[in-house]
């Protein structure tokens, strides 16, 4: 099984992680932990492209960096194979993307669980992960029992 877990910068990233190690417990499973920075305008003042995010990481984005290498470090230690990818882009685009250039089984997104104010105004990274209807989701909610 391959996993795509995407995770952010809040402290929902460890429910993720923990549900990920939950259904990584077979030895074949393979872990992608993928972090979407903001865009960042190139030439033509928008990014049109997937951009990686390489050594070495910008300030701005280091504490994306340090994220990735700490969970990637939990789900290691646990025996689970574990890649990191650090991309600017938006993020259910990205999301669906690398799920689909890394022939995922299966996408693991949090939900951070804000009102519907806020989801019509701003959106909802899960629902339209969701929405793509390309792969399995599972959206682990804000508050899930370990």
């Amino acid at each position: 099984m391959r996993i795509v877990a995407a995770v952010d910068r809040s402290d929902f990233a460890d429910l993720v992680v923990g549900m990920v190690r939950r259904l990584a417990a077979a030895e074949s499973t393979e872990v992608l932990l993928l972090n979407i920075a903001p865009r960042e305008a190139d030439v033509l003042g928008r990014q049109l492209s997937r951009k990686e995010v390489l050594d070495p990481v910008p300030e701005a984005l280091r504490d994306r960096r340090e994220l990735l290498d700490r969970l990637a470090g939990e789900l290691q230690a646990s025996g689970i194979r574990c890649s990191t990818l650090l991309l600017r882009g938006v993020p259910a685009k990205a999301i669906v993307q690398e799920a689909s250039r890394w022939s995922a089984d299966l996408i693991v997104v949090g939900s951070q669980g804000r009102g519907m104010l806020y989801r019509r105004v701003l959106g909802s990274v899960s629902e339209e992960v969701l929405a793509a209807r390309r792969f399995p989701v599972l959206v682990v909610p804000r508050q899930v029992d370990a």
